[in-house]
């Protein structure tokens, strides 16, 4: 076993670029109470149009000027927004983030958790791990690809080493440090006979997911990355999670979750420094470096002065937001096959690829419930509950998720043909499990004419399912097996079976 307290597997690899906003700080803080699902390889500051720290003896136009429609009012950026100030240009720096929140978080708060976190699963980071890869990248100016820094670094060495597993860059903010990376290795190889075997590599090995479409908070992947890699791969998944409009517009099934009462009950008291970190409207948390419209904290009221986005007044101790976490939440492996084929399903619903064509709209940054519900964000949510409890609990006071497998993950027949599906479940707990097999449309591959398609005993663990006698040779059904514990605070997990037609 390693520092970082796991063993190596065949867990998502990860590396995370943030510019620190306070979604972010939630995202991160939420994070890492799933830090035993994935294996984070680093976590570097970056900058953004929103934040940056700058240099001290430079302003934003004169490191980026082409940036800049100097006369304008407000300048544009792709995201269509205007910058969140006029002068920006002006600007030495802009809302700077706080440097050392991540290692005073590893230091302190994390380091309090681990205590218990670990108890709970032995595959928690040690705090001495996660300070080993929190890097600095170009966190100096928006758009700032200027030169190489420890935090493009650590990101070129991870695309360019021998570890064949799919990295998965998260942009939680301007994507330039995942940029510059990808520019050292183009400058470094280019010009010279291995270019396509390297150009090869990088396809293959790299995905990117950003909260903004077009890949984070600045320009630099549409002017220096695409120019280059114009076959990269970045994924987007087809439900929205954690936005700031979360406690307004979340889906109604599972809204509650979002707001004052279940946030102060299950996760901002009573379980630890950890989740006590996490903000909310309203929860007296005041940010330095930030203007008044956005302290969140003392004043419960968002009102970004955007046409298409109403100001909005909360509750104090609603959800606040994490804008970022969307990026990882489809990682998390709870039975669900999306990372083997994005159609199949995650915690997020699909995950398409830039470019691939979609059968509905996706997600709407503002009203997260346009695209119908999402039955998974609902367990998800309710897993946050019963994770808070493993920051100050011991395992035998908390509630683990139960162990479920399916017997045979793909089965093929005809039409006509009845076929069985089987799965397994136990809890490590002891406790009662519930189980429930449905039919995933969304995740199928079906034009015929049966609109009736189930399984004939969902509730039992083998069940049967006759494919419909028009069904074509290539349409696969798509079967999710639910199983949640009968806890006080219950978590759920999946078997999924494709029923593909010969």
């Amino acid at each position: 076993m390693s520092q970082r307290g796991i063993v190596m597997n065949s867990k998502p690899r990860v590396i995370i670029t943030t510019d620190m906003e306070v979604d972010d700080m939630n995202s991160i803080l939420h994070l890492c109470l799933h830090l035993d699902q994935l294996d984070v390889q680093g976590i570097i500051y970056t900058s953004s149009q929103f934040h940056f720290n700058g240099d001290g003896k430079h302003t934003l136009e004169e490191i980026q000027p082409h940036y800049l429609c100097q006369g304008e009012a407000a300048y544009k950026t792709h995201t269509g927004y205007p910058h969140p100030d006029p002068e920006a240009g002006k600007l030495k720096s802009y809302r700077p983030f706080p440097m050392g929140w991540l290692e005073s978080l590893w230091k302190n708060e994390y380091a309090e958790a681990y205590k218990h976190l670990s108890k709970n699963s032995a595959d928690f980071p040690t705090p001495e791990y996660l300070l080993s890869i929190t890097k600095y990248g170009n966190y100096e100016f928006e758009g700032d690809v200027r030169f190489d820094t420890d935090g493009s670094d650590l990101i070129k060495n991870a695309i360019l080493d021998e570890d064949e597993r799919i990295l998965y860059l998260l942009s939680w903010g301007g994507a330039n440090t995942i940029v510059r990376a990808l520019m050292s290795i183009a400058a470094r190889y280019k010009e010279t006979t291995v270019w396509g075997e390297i150009y090869h590599k990088v396809i293959s090995k790299v995905r990117i997911a950003g909260i903004i479409h077009g890949v984070g908070q600045d320009n630099t992947f549409q002017d220096y990355c695409l120019p280059t890699y114009p076959d990269i791969k970045v994924l987007w998944p087809e439900h929205m999670y954690g936005s700031y409009f979360a406690a307004r517009m979340a889906p109604t099934s599972y809204r509650y979750t979002y707001q004052a009462e279940w946030l102060k009950k299950n996760i901002k008291f009573g379980h630890g420094t950890l989740m006590g970190k996490y903000h909310l409207f309203g929860d007296g948390t005041y940010l330095e470096g930030e203007p008044d419209k956005f302290q969140y904290g003392i004043t419960p009221v968002l009102d970004w002065g955007y046409d298409r986005i109403p100001r909005m007044e909360f509750k104090p101790y609603s959800f606040l937001g994490e804008g970022d976490s969307i990026t990882y939440v489809f990682l998390l492996d709870v039975g669900l096959r999306g990372l083997e084929n994005g159609q199949y399903g995650t915690l997020e619903g699909r995950v398409f690829a830039e470019g691939e064509a979609r059968p509905e709209p996706g997600y709407d940054f503002v009203d997260e419930g346009n695209n119908g519900p999402d039955r998974f964000l609902r367990a998800y949510q309710e897993e946050w509950a019963a994770r808070a409890d493993w920051c100050v609990k011991d395992y035998a006071q908390c509630n683990h998720a139960p162990i479920v497998s399916a017997e045979q993950a793909d089965i093929y027949g005809e039409p006509g043909e009845i076929v069985r599906l089987s799965a397994s479940a136990e809890d490590p707990d002891g406790d009662c499990l519930n189980h429930y097999w449905f039919y995933y449309p969304q995740g199928s591959r079906y034009e015929g004419g049966a609109d009736d398609i189930r399984v004939w005993e969902p509730l039992r663990l083998s069940t049967s399912f006759r494919i419909p006698s028009d069904a074509r040779p290539g349409d696969e059904f798509n079967f999710i097996l639910e199983v949640q514990d009968e806890a006080e605070k219950p978590i759920t997990r999946y078997a999924q079976v494709i029923v593909k037609v010969k």
